[in-house]
């Protein structure tokens, strides 16, 4: 039954008014307020698969390759090798072999023979990547010669992953440490060094020095002949930028790790490539880098007592076979500081 106006009074009226109006003043605020919760239910929906997407993307984007898995998977059985005096090869079986200073390790074309210490050892091929490693701890170097034909001059303190034959579309090898790589052409299999912190170098064919120890603040990549691409996936959960540069012959490119920053530049590269020739040559460095070389040329420890300059730089060059009092007379003409060597810590001191 509606009410009739007409015969209402005055007073009865508006008040009615008054409440009609209320009632649908509310009824408007209720559906304006289911209105904003769909919204606010759709805009959380929508942020949900979006989070899911990126999740997602986040997740592809992080799958790391067989080799990069197999080195995270051995990352605690080889972890100790730079306290070993020895230049060890590991097999895929997990055998080690004594390997002598300086040896060059090589392969046949398919991969199921070794060649080392003068001698011939029989690998199986399967369908599956068979991983060898090399290890050489400090004061040591090695050599390489890799199925495809690409040379592979491993520093002190390095350790290297490479699969013993290159079946697949791409080329990869894992690096910790330092390396000179003369790859072997081939421009339908790409070739990669993968190392530590999403970081990579591409390459068809070149002549280049990667340094990435893991104690070290930066990674670095010299191009002394050919072109190479280097890659670093920043890391965090919604950053999907990767940085990238590619270089020329005569520049290197320097990742900060801790800014996840990189840095090309342009100079004399030749020193870098030195010790694979036996010799250790530096060029306007300062005292604390050439320290950090020679500790891991050496295998010894510096210790700086006195008031030195760190920011001086030096020129000057060693003999990697040297013995190490041809080599601190060297580092005491060359800076002129004041050494003493203990034979039995292998402690070198700067006075």
């Amino acid at each position: 039954m509606y009410p009739n106006f007409k015969i209402l009074p005055k007073k009865d009226k508006a008040a009615l008014k008054a409440r009609i109006e209320e009632s649908l003043a509310f009824e408007k605020q209720r559906t304006r307020r289911k209105k904003l919760r769909t919204l606010s239910w759709s805009a959380a929906a929508v942020f949900c698969i979006a989070l899911g997407i990126t999740a997602v993307f986040k997740q592809e984007q992080k799958v790391i390759s067989p080799i990069e898995q197999f080195a995270k998977s051995n990352m605690t059985a080889v972890s100790s090798f730079a306290k070993s005096s020895q230049v060890r090869l590991v097999l895929s079986n997990q055998e080690a072999i004594a390997v002598g200073d300086s040896t060059t390790i090589a392969y046949n074309a398919s991969g199921d023979k070794v060649n080392i210490n003068n001698k011939q050892i029989n690998q199986k091929n399967t369908l599956e990547p068979q991983y060898n490693t090399v290890l050489v701890p400090y004061g040591k170097r090695a050599q390489l010669s890799l199925a495809d034909g690409t040379l592979v001059w491993l520093n002190s303190g390095s350790k290297l992953i490479y699969p013993t034959a290159f079946n697949d579309e791409s080329r990869e090898v894992f690096l910790e440490g330092e390396a000179i790589f003369d790859v072997a052409h081939n421009a339908a299999k790409p070739f990669f060094v993968k190392a530590a912190n999403n970081y990579s170098v591409r390459v068809l064919g070149t002549l280049f020095n990667v340094s990435c120890y893991t104690k070290d603040a930066k990674v670095s990549t010299a191009l002394l002949r050919g072109k190479v691409q280097v890659a670093y996936a920043k890391k965090g959960f919604f950053d999907t930028d990767t940085i990238q540069a590619v270089l020329k012959p005569g520049m290197i490119a320097a990742l900060d790790k801790k800014r996840q920053t990189m840095k090309t530049t342009v100079q004399n590269v030749e020193t870098l490539f030195s010790w694979r020739k036996g010799y250790y040559e530096f060029s306007q460095e300062k005292l604390p880098l050439v320290l950090d070389k020679l500790t891991r040329y050496y295998n010894v420890n510096f210790v700086i007592k006195g008031t030195v300059n760190q920011n001086e730089t030096y020129s000057g060059a060693f003999k990697l076979n040297d013995d190490l009092d041809k080599v601190i007379k060297t580092l005491e003409a060359t800076t002129g500081l004041a050494l003493s060597y203990d034979d039995k810590t292998r402690k070198i001191t700067i006075n």
